[in-house]
């Protein structure tokens, strides 16, 4: 119990600041009265109250107190839960490393080899990271034995969802336990291009696979469509059809002011009478079509303000073929703008 109690002791005494005397104190084979210690050391300092970042610290402290009075006591679960909520406080390897440790000694083999590796993540270099690529070692044939290996799949940005032959299994960082052998991976994350690939895991030791995920290209804007484009045919058939025939009445009454002009100039009463006639001619003519004109102008403007007011038709656009039959009778019916 004293071995195993060492290497957590010291990796959390040089986590909480203690001076080097305690570190070497809190070593020493006498694991009950170690923590007990540690959580004095914790306790003796006063935080300012308007410091969030030193309550958040002490509390820290205390928690990882708590959790190495468990682990002294082989309650690894509940070690585990104090050194993690420690590590939210104040994000530390040493409490990754004490985590592991706890793992190890429940037998998880898989567990603590994550904590480990994550350890190694966080801290490449120090004091405990011979020891503890030993652990990985040790193990990685642990697992071998059992005729699986460890996966951790890690992406940049994280969070992003992990899919192995198909299946979700879980979202970035991501360590699992497969069989050893080729895997199809493919990891997702909104706003970012989905990346696939395949991974030959070995049997002799864990691998792992870092991705960097590419963001999409912002999405195009879409063209606001014109007021003018849910004016119907109809609307625009009445209005052309008005504006030529308000032109035509124009034109034919600017061709009766030139045929009474004529009348006026005749020489003869029979000439006059014939201009005459030609301008009472066109005169109708110019009646007609302004009246006419004017008749559907008027139709196509108020068809038009209906169209501009009218709310979009859900399937508004898209034409429907329909082939409706009853007895002794088949027809076709189509339906939708065209």
């Amino acid at each position: 119990m004293t071995s195993r109690l060492g290497p957590v002791l010291t990796a959390a005494a040089v986590w909480i600041g203690m001076p080097l005397a305690g570190v070497a104190a809190a070593a020493e084979p006498t694991p009950a009265a170690t923590p007990a210690a540690t959580s004095t050391a914790a306790s003796t300092a006063t935080p300012d109250p308007s410091d969030p970042a030193a309550l958040a610290a002490e509390r820290a402290k205390q928690l990882y107190s708590l959790g190495a009075e468990a682990f002294a006591a082989q309650r690894n679960a509940e070690a585990i839960r104090y050194f993690r909520r420690a590590a939210e406080l104040v994000p530390s390897a040493k409490l990754t490393y004490n985590i592991g440790l706890a793992y190890e000694e429940m037998g998880d083999a898989g567990r603590a080899l994550t904590e480990y590796r994550s350890f190694l993540l966080q801290e490449p270099e120090g004091e405990l990271v011979g020891e503890v690529r030993g652990r990985i070692s040790s193990l990685e044939r642990r697992l071998a034995e059992t005729g699986v290996q460890q996966l951790s799949v890690l992406s940049e940005p994280a969070g992003a969802t992990v899919f192995i032959g198909g299946r979700a299994v879980g979202v970035t960082p991501w360590a699992g336990e497969l069989t050893p052998g080729p895997h199809d991976i493919e990891l997702r994350l909104e706003g970012h291009r989905p990346h696939a690939l395949r991974v030959s895991l070995p049997s002799d030791r864990s691998a792992e696979v870092q991705l960097p995920l590419a963001p999409l290209p912002p999405p195009a804007p879409t063209p606001v469509p014109s007021g003018l484009a849910k004016v119907s045919p109809l609307a625009w058939t009445f209005l052309g059809v008005g504006a030529g025939a308000l032109v035509g009445g124009v034109a034919f009454e600017l061709s009766r002011a030139s045929s009474s002009a004529d009348a006026e100039r005749a020489d003869t009463p029979l000439a006059a009478a014939e201009a005459q006639g030609a301008a009472d001619a066109k005169q109708m003519a110019s009646l007609l079509l302004l009246g006419f004109g004017g008749a559907f102008t008027i139709g196509g403007s108020v068809l038009l303000a209906l169209d501009l007011s009218a709310e979009p038709a859900p399937n508004a656009g898209e034409a429907q073929l329909a082939l409706p039959c009853s007895a002794g009778f088949c027809g076709v019916v189509a339906q939708g703008n065209f």
